[in-house]
């Protein structure tokens, strides 16, 4: 005799399963978040020390300079992402991959030497490279994400006064929005980079275990999902940026900062499609801002 589950207990199996795998998802997702955000906000206390004793210097960026740079960047990687050519195409994997090791080595490299002897350092940065290009496997490339973004935003983040990260959060989210729902560009060139292997974003598995597979297995729709690198180090700037006023303040913005990831992708749950990840990021990363500025 076969025994058939009334429906509401298979809905209610149903709803328990999603629910299970939508914390799975988050958990990996809000911990490669945290680490990297932390993991700035501890390079910037160091670098902060080094920089009172004059050890280092650290440039100071202005509104105006660092949307000019990045607008000249993005023109001549949009024009060479829509550039079709098949001797273009042979070489862009390349120069991505390129670009991709510079990147991540230099961030890497700034995180780590403050924790540890320069050689060792290289070493570390060279042995993780090497894992990447050798066996392309996605736990490496969000372990170099973590150091590339980490260092980044710990340097950068430093020369920055909270008041202008605050504008560049408004003015990247009203970007993101246009790149994504509007001109579309962003998602052609995430597709572009997916299928050049080189991705300037985490990889989010479904599972842990997903974090043994390749870059080649990922496609949009499958195991993986992508968290681009601007959604993670623009809120890091911003607690990076409050620092030299207090380790605890920068705490604060990270953890409203993480509670935007998941706004964020709650909304890309509900949606299913791609959505511009960093407006509900910035605006709970701006609320946390201004509530230290009450303590």
């Amino acid at each position: 005799m076969k025994y058939k589950e009334p429906k509401i207990i298979k809905e209610k199996k149903v709803k328990k399963e999603a629910s299970i795998k939508f914390w799975k998802v988050f958990f990996i997702q809000g911990g490669l978040f945290l680490l990297t955000s932390v993991l700035a906000v501890i390079g910037a206390y160091e670098l902060n020390k080094l920089a009172q004793i004059k050890k280092i210097y650290l440039p100071t960026t202005s509104l105006q300079d660092f949307l000019f740079s990045f607008l000249f960047v993005m023109f001549f990687v949009l024009l060479f992402v829509l550039y079709r050519n098949k001797k273009v195409n042979k070489f862009k994997e390349i120069i991505y991959k390129g670009l991709f090791i510079i990147t991540v080595f230099w961030g890497g490299m700034t995180v780590l030497n403050l924790f540890m002897p320069v050689f060792v350092a290289i070493l570390v940065m060279g042995i993780l490279i090497a894992l990447w290009l050798e066996f392309a496997k996605v736990w490496v490339h969000d372990v170099l994400m973590v150091l590339g973004l980490a260092g980044a935003a710990s340097f950068f983040g430093l020369g920055f006064t909270p008041s202008v990260v605050v504008a560049l959060l408004l003015i990247f989210s009203v970007y993101d929005f246009i790149a994504v729902y509007k001109t579309k560009h962003m998602v052609l060139m995430a597709k572009e980079m997916i299928d050049k292997k080189v991705i300037l974003g985490f990889i989010i598995p479904k599972e842990i275990k997903y974090f043994k597979g390749k870059l080649s297995e990922i496609k949009p729709g499958g195991n993986f999902m992508i968290l681009g690198g601007g959604d993670v180090v623009f809120p890091s700037l911003l607690a990076v940026s409050v620092v030299p006023s207090g380790v605890l303040k920068a705490l604060v913005i990270v953890l409203f900062s993480l509670a935007g990831s998941f706004f964020s992708y709650w909304l890309f749950m509900k949606e299913k499609e791609p959505i511009p990840a960093l407006p509900p990021i910035a605006l709970f990363a701006i609320i946390g801002y201004l509530l230290t500025l009450l303590f």
